[in-house]
């Protein structure tokens, strides 16, 4: 991907759009409502360090996997989680949605995750952790919570520990030699 040396946060108020400028020709637009940002009182805005950090830590964790075992670019979720970590609300847990797992310590090294509704199980990039709570984003095109309710792709979910459940694509891996290796 072609790119300037800086890129920018771009805030549109008038279609309520964040986005990245990647170059003059180049746009990302990420999928969150203003309702889901905080400190969007802006116009454009450099990336800085710490948003460029995150976008290349996520990147390379993604791409750490093969390319059919992850249902998106790994660039464009990187850019998502990105966003979510400088600008997403802080929200409340929304554990009931998904079925509790059987594991009693989740490992903090661990990037990815699934989660199970009972309608549907997703893939999920973990964007912190703490010891109570995950915020994990959506890999999947998207995730049936309920009847009524599904998330999109790359929307955000906090939700309790003891919901996360390993990654299918984590234990295929493990299978594999070396695989340990490449997650110190």
């Amino acid at each position: 991907m072609e790119s300037e040396s800086q890129w920018l946060w771009l805030f549109n108020a008038e279609n309520g759009k964040l986005s990245v400028k990647l170059s003059s020709d180049h746009v990302f637009e990420t999928p969150y409502k203003p309702s889901q940002l905080v400190n969007i009182n802006f116009s454009e805005q450099q990336l800085d360090i710490e948003d460029a950090t995150i976008f290349q830590k996520m990147t390379e964790v993604l791409e750490s996997y093969p390319a059919d075992k992850i249902p998106c670019k790994p660039s464009n979720a990187a850019l998502n989680a990105a966003a979510w970590s400088c600008f997403g609300r802080p929200q409340m847990p929304q554990s009931w949605h998904f079925q509790k797992s059987d594991i009693n310590e989740w490992k903090t090294e661990r990037s990815l995750c699934e989660l199970n509704s009972g309608f549907d199980q997703g893939l999920f990039l973990i964007l912190d952790t703490d010891e109570e709570f995950a915020t994990c984003m959506l890999l999947n095109e998207g995730m049936q919570l309920s009847a009524i309710k599904s998330l999109r792709q790359y929307y955000v979910i906090k939700v309790t520990l003891n919901r996360l459940l390993p990654a299918t694509v984590d234990l295929a891996m493990s299978a594999q030699p070396n695989w340990g290796q490449q997650l110190a």
